[in-house]
């Protein structure tokens, strides 16, 4: 079988925008499409506030750029790039609103890949505002801090996608209610969580890999995305680490465990 070539010219295998192409948004501390050519990142250091975009080496985050642009400083991520082709970039343009990526020269990890660090308070991204469709996908790799704190991927005035400081699962894939787990998790683990709702009426949430039980609340709210990490009606905040998010505008239901098995087998959860 022939792969495609990468950005440098040499055989690689495909990669997960490759393989299950079309995503409407993507933000990732890896390199999710051959054909994308900008950088993963943009960082501000804290010793003189200057910023650097930061690329791929190998289809990994550049972490000898980015230590070397750093030194032996804090690091904060201004921009996450969208690499689906659509630039809905994540951008923040307020300091104390930045996750961080590196402490004082060290990059910031989960399982040897960089992460970035979302205070609970007021870091989060700004996008430019856009809706999601009756059919979605959406999946993200991250951790929480502590039990009782917000996990949240994409949010706006109805946060898409989170584990919740009630320690469920909520996801609002429609605009007459939401899907919210039947029982709590007080989990800090690294996570893969998915979720989805098809042309229908099916939504569904997965763990892992493993559907989550839930039940459908109705309650009427927005479509829109509007942010990364943060609610934007309440002004709440995720209090963790994220390293991934893949958003669909449709419901990739019969892709979804393809798409678990490469992520779940980069980030080693």
């Amino acid at each position: 079988m022939l792969f495609p070539f990468n950005f440098l010219g040499s055989s690689a295998t495909p990669l997960l925008l490759d393989v299950y192409p079309s995503a409407a948004a993507a933000y990732s501390v890896r390199k999710l499409r051959t054909a994308y050519t900008g950088s993963a990142i943009r960082v501000r250091r804290s010793s003189d506030n200057a910023e650097q975009d930061i690329g791929f080496v190998g289809g990994e985050l550049d972490t000898t750029a980015l230590t070397t642009f750093v030194g032996a400083n804090n690091g904060f991520v201004t921009t996450w790039y969208d690499q689906s082709g659509n630039a809905r970039n994540g951008t923040q343009t307020t300091a104390v609103n930045q996750p961080q990526i590196v402490s004082s020269g060290i990059v910031l990890t989960i399982n040897g890949k960089a992460r970035l660090d979302f205070d609970g308070t007021n870091d989060s991204f700004n996008l430019t505002l856009f809706t999601y469709t009756a059919a979605n996908y959406n999946s993200f790799v991250g951790r929480r801090n502590l039990s009782g704190r917000r996990l949240i991927s994409l949010g706006g005035i109805s946060y898409l996608w989170c584990l919740w400081s009630s320690n469920q699962y909520i996801l609002n894939a429609v605009t007459t209610g939401q899907q919210i787990s039947t029982a709590t998790d007080a989990t800090t683990a690294h996570l893969l969580l998915t979720g989805l709702r098809d042309a229908s009426t099916a939504i569904k949430m997965y763990k892992n890999g493993v559907l989550i039980a839930s039940s459908f609340s109705s309650t009427t709210i927005g479509n829109s995305i509007e942010s990364i990490g943060k609610y934007t009606l309440t002004n709440a905040h995720s209090f963790g680490e994220l390293q991934e998010i893949v958003y669909y505008n449709s419901a990739q239901e019969s892709n979804r465990t393809g798409i678990e098995a490469d992520i779940t087998a980069y980030y080693g959860i």
